[in-house]
């Protein structure tokens, strides 16, 4: 059997809310390409839409949702495939949990911008929905022999990310230090030492040999390839790939989907109590013009309320 994880993350760019990064593991039937994903679920999956609402659409999440309208059609198929994995969650610590553990409640309640009445999950997509399609997708994976391992995430709201800043001194660093540590962990949780890892470029970077010695101890790292479309690496019986438009790569492409859906709702709540002290106030999405309005927007009620600004801004 091969393992195959795919990574990526939302949020690299704004200055408020969180940057988060999701890995999903997967088993291939023996003799499976990387490649081969695509094909052995496609009576289930497709990264296009489907108009007949008998295959969930997993692409890179630009494709699937656009910031400001509904997220049914984000937030049903990574629902859907968190019920395969045996939870529901119901409110945003729910979904962090699930995905992130404690760290991600440590860094939910430092940020403290919640309103005493939270979001419920699901937000846009119908409950009945998610659970049809939970069913749908069960028996396309007992079908084609592909068994999901693990969806994980490591979401760094702006205290730990200006920590994090702060420590690596390179914003690119932070991004592909969390990246591979939570590969890392995956690998250890499913206790193998043979997978290929799949991760969406990091920016302009194009070595990555220093950093996967640095996370995985001082291992031989065989360099395969380093170009600008792909570089890849060989630690024992593993495999590392850092490529442009990976999300191409079903296991890529739900990373994505995870990561904006749980910024999204990130987001939302954040949007929710400003506004709850700020009935007119317009929300943000976070990115850098924006955000400055945002904050000027909100100085006086957040000196009033003592929240600092490290609190919500990110440094970098």
């Amino acid at each position: 059997m091969t393992v195959l994880i795919g990574t990526d993350e939302a949020g690299y760019g704004p200055n408020l809310g969180p940057l988060v990064i999701t890995a999903t593991a997967w088993r291939l039937p023996a003799g499976c390409r990387p490649s081969d994903i695509g094909a052995l679920l496609a009576d289930g999956i497709t990264s296009e839409r489907d108009s007949t609402g008998n295959r969930l659409q997993i692409a890179d999440s630009k494709r699937v949702y656009a910031s400001g309208g509904s997220l049914e059609r984000l937030e049903c198929p990574v629902l859907a495939i968190l019920r395969v994995l045996g939870q529901t969650p119901r409110t945003a610590e729910d979904l962090g949990s699930v995905l992130a553990g404690l760290d991600f409640l440590t860094g939910y309640r430092e940020e403290c911008c919640r309103c005493e009445e939270r979001l419920r999950l699901p937000c846009d997509a119908q409950d009945s929905d998610v659970a049809a399609a939970a069913g749908r997708l069960q028996q396309i994976l007992d079908a084609s022999g592909v068994r999901l391992l693990a969806v994980r995430s490591c979401v760094l709201f702006p205290p730990e990310f200006n920590r994090r800043i702060a420590a690596e001194e390179s914003k690119g660093r932070v991004l592909s230090v969390a990246t591979l540590q939570l590969v890392d962990t995956i690998l250890q949780g499913i206790g193998t030492d043979e997978a290929t890892v799949i991760c969406d470029r990091h920016g302009g970077r194009r070595r990555y040999d220093g950093l996967l010695r640095d996370v995985f101890g001082d291992q031989f790292v065989f360099r395969m390839e380093e170009g600008r479309a792909l570089s890849r690496y060989r630690l024992g019986r593993r495999e590392f790939w850092f490529q442009t438009k990976a999300e191409q790569h079903l296991p890529v492409a739900l990373a994505s989907m995870v990561s904006k859906y749980v910024r999204e709702i990130a987001m939302r709540e954040f949007n929710a109590f400003w506004k709850a002290h700020l009935p007119e106030l317009k929300p943000t999405m976070g990115y850098p013009v924006d955000a400055v309005r945002f904050m000027n927007d909100i100085e006086s009620v957040r000196t009033a309320l003592g929240i600092e600004r490290s609190v919500l801004w990110r440094s970098r």
